[in-house]
Formats: C-alpha cells, structure tokens, sequence
C-alpha cells in the first residue's frame, strides 16, 4: 500500500533522512515512535505530499511521488500529490478545521468541490461519519464550541469522508487535555479494527502497543529499529530504542538491564 525506498530529505544544508526505507502493506497498522524532533512527523509529511525531498521515491498505492523542489512543482508532480491526497486521509496534531464553518460544511467541503458529489450525497456520507464517531448532535456546530477532543474527531471524520484507502496521524492526540485522549484514540482503534491501513506517529506508548501490527522507532532522522510490539516494548535490540523507552515507560514495564 505504502512504499518508501531510499528517502533523503534536507532543511536547507541540515540533513534529516539519509536513506529511510519502509513497507506498508494493506490492513497494516504501523506505530511510529520515537524522541520529539527524529522525523516522524516530517516522514508523514512526505508521504502525502506535503513535504518536498530530494532523493528517493514514494509509491502509495501505485501512485509514485517523486523528489521535487516545493517552489517549482511541474504538472506531473501535481497531479501525482493530488492522486495521493485521494488515498491517503491525514490527521494533524492542530484539528485545523475551518472556524467559519459549521461541523457539516467542514466535512462536506472536500467531498463537494474534489470528488463533485451533491450537498445530498455529501451530507448524508457527514451523517453515517458523524454518527461513527458518536457527534452527530454536533452537526450545525462551530468548532469554537467544541472541545479538543471534539474537534479532533470532527478532522478525523473530515478525513474519512474521502474514503480514503489509508490513514495517516501525524501525534493525534498531542494537542488534547489527557481527559479527551482517550476519546480520539477509541476512535482511532475502531479504525484499525476495521481494517484501515494505518501509519501513526504518536507518544501514547500503550495504545501503540495495543493496535500496532509493526512499530518502528524514529531517532535523529533514522529508523533505528524496527519489529512487533513485544519485539519493541520487552527486547528492543538498540540501545537507542532501550533509552528512549525508558524516559517514556514506567520502569516496571521495561526489559530487564
């Protein structure tokens, strides 16, 4: 579903990725962790077209992006992000809804304007998406009266409603009260247990352990290792790993030494 061979990536003369590769197969759900600043976030980015790299190619589902200077895209660049963008859904940790818009016209928006679909046919999809993620009564309101977690779920559904073959989160949960975290991951698991192909980069240590088929830790812009929940959170190999899930984990849940 998702292919990523040799990626190189740079800000200016500061080099992040020097050569990442990872295979994402259908139905798959991959956890993403690592230290803040190692690249999760920015390798999301790039597979969905927000972020240019220089070296390498990305394929998701069959569709191959290529290196390309953001200022200068050509005709095929464009159109192949765009095809992109039709298969794989993006989260962001800021729900970046539109605040003049109501619940409704936030969903329906897309829907509308990129695969021309009527109001009618839009808003019934908003409903079924709305009544899935338990805010249907939310329809008609603005996001400033709803909560982080609302609104999260609200962008969560905005995604979905492009019937999207896969689903990128990019720390979901970051910007919530821990209160309302719970609330989105539920969500988010529900997903999963459907089958969605899944990539989620995310500090919620349990959750990833719980939902994830494959976790790859990110660290200095490298993929220090990669394997099973169990292989990961009892014997990671890497002392990188080991480090960081010691800053992150209670100690009891850690391997020993």
């Amino acid at each position: 579903m998702i292919s990523v061979r040799g990626l190189h990536k740079s800000f200016g003369k500061q080099p992040l990725f020097r050569g990442i590769d990872l295979e994402i197969t259908k139905g798959e759900v991959v956890a993403c962790i690592g230290p803040s600043g190692s690249g999760k976030s920015t390798f999301l980015r790039c597979i969905n077209g927000l972020e240019p790299f220089q070296q390498g190619e990305i394929v998701v589902g069959g569709v191959e992006l290529h290196s390309l200077n953001r200022e200068k895209p050509g005709r095929a660049d464009r159109e192949a992000i765009r095809k992109v963008r039709l298969k794989v859904g993006m989260v962001f940790q800021q729900f970046n809804l539109f605040p003049h818009m109501t619940v409704l016209d936030n969903i329906i928006e897309a829907p509308t304007r990129v695969l021309r679909l009527s109001r009618n046919d839009a808003t019934q999809r908003a409903v079924g998406l709305l009544r899935r993620v338990n805010l249907e009564r939310k329809i008609d309101s603005h996001p400033s009266e709803l909560s982080g977690g609302e609104q999260q779920r609200v962008a969560i559904a905005r995604a979905l409603a492009m019937k999207p073959e896969a689903m990128l989160f990019d720390e979901p949960t970051s910007s919530l009260d821990p209160e309302m975290v719970g609330e989105v991951l539920s969500v988010i698991q529900a997903l999963v247990e459907e089958g969605m192909t899944t990539l989620i980069a995310t500090h919620e240590m349990d959750f990833a352990r719980e939902v994830a088929d494959r976790i790859v830790v990110f660290d200095q812009g490298e993929i220090v290792e990669a394997g099973t929940p169990e292989e990961i959170f009892r014997h990671p190999k890497k002392d990188r790993t080991l480090m960081f899930l010691r800053r992150v984990l209670r100690r009891n849940a850690l391997p020993p030494g």
